[in-house]
């Protein structure tokens, strides 16, 4: 098998998979981008204004403006770095917790009503192919964001 089938079978995969995203996720009431934000902070924690907008590859201003609109509606809790009191800390308030902990439940929730129909061996398969899958990203270099190649 090469690597041209696999990456057609994952766009296959996430073709389909896209037909079975819980409905929470499609009704929440925030952009792409607030998501991405609240998901970078809801995996890595509480971070700076300058971290988030690297590592989604916006500009400051713009980052800024997410984080002012967040926090507006209660998502997110600001406080000041412990280690650099000029900085500005943005982790997620317990409205964006409890949000971002539903939305990954409900995903978790599809997923294994979607593995309720798959048959043992094949149970085994997929779990073998997930540990070799998530040792070979954990092993990876990240990617570098698209901003830093061009500067």
């Amino acid at each position: 098998m090469n690597t041209s089938r696999i990456l057609d079978l994952t766009d296959r995969f996430f073709r389909a998979a896209y037909s079975r995203v819980p409905t929470g996720w499609l009704a929440a009431d925030i952009t792409m981008t607030q998501f991405k934000v609240l998901l970078t902070i809801y995996i890595d924690g509480a971070q700076s204004c300058g971290a988030l907008a690297s590592a989604l590859d916006l500009s400051l201003p713009t980052m800024t403006g997410i984080l002012d609109r967040l926090n507006k509606r209660g998502y997110l809790r600001r406080h000041r770095d412990p280690q650099d009191g000029r900085r500005v800390m943005s982790g997620l308030s317990k409205k964006g917790r409890d949000m971002m902990e539903h939305l990954w439940v409900s995903g978790q929730e599809q997923l294994a009503q979607v593995l309720q129909g798959v048959a043992l061996d094949d149970l085994k398969i997929i779990e073998r192919a997930l540990e070799v899958l998530t040792n070979a990203i954990e092993s990876a270099t990240p990617p570098v964001a698209e901003g830093a190649l061009r500067a």
